[in-house]
């Protein structure tokens, strides 16, 4: 089971960077995102391999939602800018795609930051069509198909 956030033109926001192994213990995740918010360190970051090989500043959300500079580490693909939120130094939701260019990644993470207290929590799961790469174990029952825990968030 996986939950994502998901917005209200249905676009995915951010999701959960691991997959649980029940529907508690991802409603347990989503519970502890949603009440640790002001706790979460936001990590923006573009992968070295695109001439300097910098890395894009990272952002700590507040209580109130705004970000403060932060460190940040090397993220995924050359040149593609992702943002991942952390927490007791574990990693706790991350973008649901990579970005051309940092101010398009710091606008989603600031739509998922704003949305995550407010979301509404869906009951129940939802089967979506297994994620390019991701392989779930018992998928293979039924093709193209991965239970996630879709609308948790």
């Amino acid at each position: 089971m996986t939950w994502r956030l998901v917005g209200a033109n249905n676009h995915e926001l951010g999701r959960s960077p691991h997959v649980h192994s029940s529907l508690t213990a991802c409603c347990a995740a989503v519970h502890r995102l949603r009440t640790e918010t002001a706790r979460v360190s936001a990590l923006v970051v573009m992968s070295p391999g695109t001439g300097s090989g910098t890395l894009g500043a990272g952002a700590g959300a507040g209580a109130s939602g705004s970000a403060a500079p932060a460190a940040a580490t090397a993220g995924g693909g050359a040149g593609a800018w992702t943002w991942q939120l952390t927490l007791d130094e574990h990693c706790v939701a991350v973008a649901v795609r990579t970005f051309r260019r940092q101010r398009e990644c710091r606008h989603s993470l600031q739509l998922f930051l704003s949305a995550v207290t407010d979301a509404q929590v869906a009951s129940g799961v939802t089967y979506t069509r297994r994620l390019r790469g991701l392989r779930l174990p018992g998928a293979s029952d039924a093709p193209g198909l991965a239970v996630r825990g879709g609308g948790l968030l």
